[in-house]
Protein backbone atom coordinates (compact mmCIF):
# COMPACT_ATOMS: atom_id res chain seq x y z
CA UNK A 1 0.00 0.00 0.00
CA UNK A 2 1.55 3.19 -1.25
CA UNK A 3 0.77 6.49 1.33
CA UNK A 4 -0.38 9.53 0.00
CA UNK A 5 1.00 12.53 1.82
CA UNK A 6 0.25 16.25 1.64
CA UNK A 7 2.80 19.00 2.90
CA UNK A 8 2.28 22.17 4.74
CA UNK A 9 1.98 23.80 1.59
CA UNK A 10 -0.01 21.83 0.52
CA UNK A 11 -2.91 21.64 2.95
CA UNK A 12 -2.21 26.01 2.70
CA UNK A 13 -3.36 25.60 -1.07
CA UNK A 14 -6.22 23.21 -0.22
CA UNK A 15 -8.04 25.50 2.24
CA UNK A 16 -6.54 28.74 1.15
CA UNK A 17 -5.34 29.72 4.66
CA UNK A 18 -1.99 30.07 6.00
CA UNK A 19 0.42 27.47 7.80
CA UNK A 20 -0.91 29.41 11.19
CA UNK A 21 -4.13 28.69 10.85
CA UNK A 22 -3.60 25.11 10.08
CA UNK A 23 -1.89 24.60 13.21
CA UNK A 24 -4.17 26.79 14.94
CA UNK A 25 -7.07 24.04 13.75
CA UNK A 26 -4.86 21.67 15.18
CA UNK A 27 -5.47 23.24 18.62
CA UNK A 28 -8.80 23.42 18.57
CA UNK A 29 -10.97 21.39 20.86
CA UNK A 30 -13.76 20.72 18.61
CA UNK A 31 -12.63 18.33 15.33
CA UNK A 32 -9.18 19.37 15.28
CA UNK A 33 -7.50 19.05 12.74
CA UNK A 34 -4.81 16.33 12.64
CA UNK A 35 -1.06 15.98 13.83
CA UNK A 36 1.63 15.36 11.00
CA UNK A 37 2.64 11.43 10.35
CA UNK A 38 6.13 12.61 9.96
CA UNK A 39 7.74 15.78 11.39
CA UNK A 40 11.21 16.50 10.22
CA UNK A 41 13.59 19.86 10.57
CA UNK A 42 11.98 23.33 9.46
CA UNK A 43 8.84 23.37 7.97
CA UNK A 44 8.83 20.02 6.71
CA UNK A 45 5.98 18.18 7.67
CA UNK A 46 3.55 15.21 6.19
CA UNK A 47 0.02 14.76 7.01
CA UNK A 48 -1.65 11.77 5.57
CA UNK A 49 -4.39 12.40 2.80
CA UNK A 50 -6.40 9.60 4.17
CA UNK A 51 -6.52 11.40 7.44
CA UNK A 52 -6.96 15.09 5.88
CA UNK A 53 -9.98 13.74 3.72
CA UNK A 54 -11.67 12.36 6.52
CA UNK A 55 -10.73 15.51 9.09
CA UNK A 56 -12.27 17.68 6.40
CA UNK A 57 -16.02 15.38 5.62
CA UNK A 58 -15.89 15.63 9.67
CA UNK A 59 -15.39 19.47 9.43
CA UNK A 60 -18.12 19.40 6.38
CA UNK A 61 -20.71 17.49 9.29
CA UNK A 62 -19.86 19.91 11.66
CA UNK A 63 -20.48 23.44 9.26
CA UNK A 64 -23.60 22.03 8.00
CA UNK A 65 -24.99 20.85 11.38
CA UNK A 66 -24.52 24.29 12.98
CA UNK A 67 -25.59 26.15 10.11
CA UNK A 68 -29.66 25.26 11.11
CA UNK A 69 -28.91 24.74 15.17
CA UNK A 70 -28.31 20.47 14.45
CA UNK A 71 -28.93 17.53 12.57
CA UNK A 72 -32.66 17.64 12.66
CA UNK A 73 -33.32 21.42 11.67
CA UNK A 74 -34.01 22.59 8.49
CA UNK A 75 -33.42 26.34 7.04
CA UNK A 76 -35.91 28.74 8.54
CA UNK A 77 -39.50 29.22 5.74
CA UNK A 78 -37.86 32.35 4.71
CA UNK A 79 -34.12 31.59 3.79
CA UNK A 80 -32.79 32.96 0.30
CA UNK A 81 -29.80 31.68 -0.57
CA UNK A 82 -29.07 33.83 -2.57
CA UNK A 83 -29.91 36.94 -0.93
CA UNK A 84 -27.05 38.94 -0.08
CA UNK A 85 -26.79 41.20 3.28
CA UNK A 86 -24.14 43.65 3.11
CA UNK A 87 -25.23 45.79 5.85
Amino acid sequence: MIREYLSTKDLCQRFRCSSRTIFRRMAREENPFPQPLIRQAGSINLWCADTVCEWEECEIQRSENSRWGGIKASPPAKYDSTAKNWH
